[in-house]
């Protein structure tokens, strides 16, 4: 019988490690407090759903250095900050995903899509392969490198400039978003 207490004690123990002491969660998705990246704190200012039509494509967070509430804030702020995407819906072929991305720059970027076609393009190419449920693709600019890429752990790639980090944050935080419900969630005022 001791044996026992002492082994639902260890596992017990062990399941609060699993978690981190500070997170939070949102439709079965957790994202920890704080991240370190490049060694630098970065604080999860809020989490959103991604939808289309009535499905729940994915779990966005944002985490900042410098954390920000305000969508220009956000857009304009040169410290490192990225967006966690934790795909929820069963799969996306990497047609849609070019595809939505595209239409997201469109929306949000009038003449200058035509200036930064390139590099959107460049963007693009790093999605060759289906996102699936429980894949993260991760957004991160990273102050005098560029804005990185990295999906399902692995660098896609490394795209420079600061007006291509204010085009792709605009995706979630311009005046005509993917979804305003994840563009508030993740402003952490929904």
């Amino acid at each position: 019988m001791k044996t026992l207490r002492i082994l639902g004690f260890t596992l017990f123990a062990l399941a609060l490690l699993a978690v981190p002491p500070y997170a939070k969660s949102l439709k079965g998705v957790t994202l920890p407090d704080t991240v370190i990246i490049e060694g630098r704190h970065c604080a999860l200012v809020g989490m959103g759903v991604r939808k289309k039509f009535f499905f729940k494509i994915y779990v966005g967070g944002l985490y900042m250095e410098h954390p920000a509430h305000k969508p220009k804030r956000v857009i304009g702020d040169l410290g490192i900050k990225r967006v966690v995407m934790h795909f929820l819906y069963k799969e996306v072929s990497a047609k849609k995903m070019r595809e939505a991305w595209t239409d997201d720059f469109k929306a949000n970027l009038d003449e200058r899509f035509n200036t930064l076609k390139p590099k959107i393009d460049t963007f693009n190419g790093f999605f060759t392969k289906p996102i699936r449920r429980g894949d993260e693709v991760w957004v991160t600019y990273l102050p005098g490198k560029g804005t990185q890429v990295i999906i399902g752990g692995k660098e896609a790639g490394i795209i420079p400039g600061i007006d291509f980090m204010k085009a792709v944050f605009s995706v979630w935080f311009g005046e005509m978003p993917a979804d305003s419900h994840l563009k508030w969630g993740m402003l952490g005022e929904d």
